[in-house]
């Protein structure tokens, strides 16, 4: 049983890598030789890193799950342990790439930076399995190879682009490690009942995956149910501030409206539920029949930012999303402020949540953009 979920574990990670190499690597640009060397250097020093971090956790009485260190001691051990040595660590594997100068685009970035990640997620998930064989276990590696390969891929697209702008990389890989450890410290911080909560960012990050990694084609002929995806220049296009002034009094309004639409959202979700005979008092982070709860009232709080986005966005007559974005933005900031008040449990999954929120407001405002 161990050894088929270390296999498991593997399989999955090196496979994400693997087929993100192969969307990139049509161009022919990607050297062998270059291949060979990330994936093995990734997954020798994601064994390294697995076994160092065990040892500093031994030593200094810290852990990663809140029931063992408590809160204090589960969020050092993520923010001043785990995020940045991780994220250093896989640069280090693809910076003499970088230096050598075969880093000169964007997308070569996100294809090596990936394959470091899923070699280095799989090295660190087999530890993590062989260490404690579960189920439970198992599904955090799994999720956490997916978060290794996305926000390497983060920076790497702004290390394939540095040459250019160089200011990108080092604000992309700070966020990157910022919410890896937000992300890190969820799933493998807080109990089972709170692996719901890392839905929503798994959504977004294949959201970005697919913004990056596709090619545009022709568009549609004839009229369509949904609107055409964007292309990632036309993402990048839509945060660009257009000729007339940021208007203030919509941003304004809009976190307003998306604090309104939160509470009128969730609180629906909560009726809806206990239609359906859902039991919200079994919401309990130690319990896995938790997830049903939370997920039904996760929905609700998610779906309000999309709307909030496109009805700002149609109020407006807004030509960027800006409007929608820094509305989310100072909406979230009094919801966290709230929280730090009344509840401040909930502030970390708060502060997890905003670059969900900015993402889908954003996604909503793109639909109600005048063209």
């Amino acid at each position: 049983m161990k050894i088929l979920l270390a296999l498991a574990v593997t399989v999955f990670a090196l496979g994400i890598g693997f087929a993100i190499f192969r969307r990139l690597s049509r161009n022919g640009l990607v050297l062998p030789r270059a291949v060979a060397w990330t994936s093995g250097a990734g997954a020798f020093v994601g064994a390294l890193v697995a076994t160092c971090e065990r040892a500093v956790l031994d030593w200094t009485g810290l852990d990663f799950e809140v029931r063992v260190a408590g809160v204090g001691g589960a969020l050092m051990a993520a923010f001043l342990l785990a995020a940045p040595l991780e994220e250093a660590a896989k640069l280090v594997v693809v910076w003499p790439l970088y230096k050598s100068r075969r880093l000169d685009r964007p997308r070569l970035g996100v294809c090596y930076a990936t394959l470091a990640a899923s070699a280095f997620a799989a090295a660190e998930g087999c530890f993590a399995v062989l260490r404690e064989p579960s189920g439970l276990v198992a599904l955090r590696a799994l999720l956490g190879a997916v978060a290794h390969v996305f926000f390497a891929g983060l920076w790497g697209y702004a290390l394939g682009a540095s040459r250019i702008r160089p200011s990108w990389f080092s604000l992309a890989w700070l966020s990157a490690m910022l919410i890896h450890g937000l992300f890190a410290h969820i799933v493998w911080g807080r109990g089972p009942g709170y692996l719901t909560a890392t839905l929503p960012m798994l959504a977004v990050m294949g959201a970005g995956a697919y913004f990056v990694l596709r090619n545009p084609g022709p568009e549609p002929k004839g009229p369509t149910m949904l609107p055409v995806p964007p292309t990632f220049s036309e993402v990048r296009e839509a945060f660009r501030p257009a000729e007339r002034p940021l208007m203030l009094r919509w941003v304004a309004a809009g976190a307003f409206v998306t604090l309104g639409l939160i509470i009128v959202l969730a609180l629906t979700s909560v009726l809806l539920g206990r239609k359906l005979g859902i039991d919200f008092s079994l919401a309990d982070e130690t319990d896995l029949r938790s997830a049903g709860p939370l997920l039904v009232i996760g929905v609700g709080v998610v779906a309000a930012f999309p709307l909030a986005g496109y009805l700002v966005a149609r109020a407006s007559s807004a030509l960027t999303v800006l409007e929608a974005a820094l509305a989310t933005l100072f909406a979230m900031a009094i919801l966290i402020v709230l929280f730090a008040l009344t509840a401040p449990v909930a502030v970390l999954f708060a502060v997890a949540l905003v670059p969900v929120a900015v993402a889908l407001a954003c996604g909503g405002a793109w639909i109600g953009l005048e063209r």
